[in-house]
């Protein structure tokens, strides 16, 4: 079976009070200054720095809430049953499954905080509801 789903939709935070409003900085966003807002789709560059500035003192800033869109993923999970007759009545079944059987790298999402220019559009994590590859091995007599 294979499973796919598309990123996490994101909202480009400034990381600080522009707006002099006394709100939380993560609740601000960036200015959206250019239509080319994706990097090159690596774990370095997954948003184009250049695309994005703060707002300026006294204004919140224009970008789209939700707007972005995180890497997506995919994953293949196996199985394969076959059963065996030893007599009329008495079988084997056996059974070997793998679950993420590519063991495809699941990355987490890229930084979000404009003002942290270290972190800012980096994947610096993988996602942990990410299961490594787990294979399975069964044998059944059936009687």
């Amino acid at each position: 079976m294979f499973r796919g789903s598309s990123g996490t939709p994101l909202t480009i935070q400034a990381g600080a009070d522009r707006a002099l409003s006394g709100m939380q900085a993560t609740n601000q966003r960036a200015n959206q200054v250019s239509d080319s807002v994706y990097g090159d789709g690596t774990i370095n560059n997954w948003f184009n720095a250049s695309a994005f500035a703060l707002a300026p003192l006294g204004a919140y800033g224009t970008s789209v809430r939700n707007g972005y869109d995180g890497p997506g993923f995919r994953t293949v999970d196996l199985s394969l049953v076959r059963q065996f007759g030893l007599s009329s009545s008495n079988k084997i079944e056996a059974r070997v499954e793998a679950f993420n059987a590519f063991n495809w790298f699941i990355p987490g999402n890229p930084g979000i905080n404009l003002s942290s220019a270290t972190t800012f559009g980096r994947i610096t994590s993988f996602s942990t509801a990410a299961s490594p590859r787990v294979m399975q091995f069964a044998l059944r007599y059936l009687f």
